[in-house]
């Protein structure tokens, strides 16, 4: 959640007097995340996350608002989006799309322990259990994704890395399975979308990658980021995180039969995504850039 749009104070008290959320008392620009501008809001009455977004339109968030609308209901902790006076969740600000959400408490792990990635995977799994019914229009094939990412970066890849992103889709386009149970996925659940209190989780962040997918990527995207140390894969870790998960929902045989296929495609497509954001970075006050090479290490291990 970098900084991407800069507002002034004069700019913020205008937009919260549209809300009842009481007095701005002071704010400052989130660092962590890529994609939108966030800042921490302190006001009278509480504790916010103002947010910018800066390529989604006003219909396109329509989407994901409805989602974690649905989700706070269902007590699964997660952004939960604030009215404003005319129970509007979205206003415009500096021209963007931007929402208030009351602030989560807890912090993100930067190495989680045994306990945690076994909550981690009770809580994805209660996740899906949760939207299981859910109509969510946005869809996604990961497959075509990392095709059309490679095309883009293509021209500025070396050799090496094109000759292996060249192999693993070859093989992806082989065995990437096409029948898996699928429903919301939120597709991007790494430690620093997750936050907890004293070792207990507390609350996931940053649904806007969300869609209609397959479980099980969901699964190994979260593998590859929770049950790593130093860059090497935590076997130990993956057992604890599956086994959680599986006690609310357990993996069917072709999931199972699939599952290092989709460790391998999640690893592709965020070496891929890290890449474009390092060749074509974006303009912006305060950007973070998350590096490339630890998914591609990732891959090479579990093509092995």
């Amino acid at each position: 959640m970098s900084v991407y749009t800069r507002i002034t104070r004069s700019q913020l008290d205008f937009f919260f007097d549209h809300y009842s959320l009481g007095t701005v008392i002071g704010f400052e620009g989130i660092t962590n995340g890529i994609d939108n501008t966030n800042y921490f809001v302190e006001t009278t009455q509480g504790s916010f996350v103002l947010t910018l977004f800066e390529t989604l339109n006003i219909d396109e968030l329509s989407h994901f608002i409805k989602l974690l609308t649905y989700l706070t209901n269902y007590h699964i902790p997660c952004p939960s989006p604030q009215l404003d006076k005319q129970a509007k969740t979205l206003r415009l600000l500096n021209d963007k799309p931007a929402a208030v959400f009351k602030r989560l408490s807890g912090v993100a792990i930067e190495r989680p322990t045994l306990l945690q990635c076994s909550q981690i995977g009770f809580h994805l799994a209660e996740l899906h259990d949760c939207t299981h019914d859910y109509d969510f229009l946005i869809t996604s094939n990961v497959l075509n994704e990392c095709t059309t990412l490679f095309h883009r970066i293509n021209p500025k890849l070396t050799d090496i890395d094109r000759a292996l992103i060249n192999d693993e889709l070859q093989f992806q386009t082989r065995h990437y399975p096409d029948n898996l149970p699928s429903g919301v996925i939120h597709a991007d659940l790494f430690k620093d979308n997750v936050l907890f209190c004293d070792d207990k989780f507390s609350g996931i962040l940053d649904f806007y990658s969300a869609y209609c997918g397959p479980l099980l990527l969901d699964i190994a995207i979260t593998a590859n980021d929770w049950c790593c140390d130093d860059g090497i894969i935590n076997t130990e870790k993956m057992t604890v995180l599956l086994a959680a998960y599986e006690t609310l929902r357990p993996l069917q045989s072709e999931e199972k039969q699939h599952w290092q296929t989709l460790l391998r495609i999640a690893a592709l497509r965020f070496w891929l995504s890290r890449l474009e954001h390092q060749l074509y970075p974006r303009e912006g006050e305060i950007i973070q850039q998350k590096d490339p090479l630890f998914f591609r290490k990732l891959l090479e291990q579990h093509r092995f």
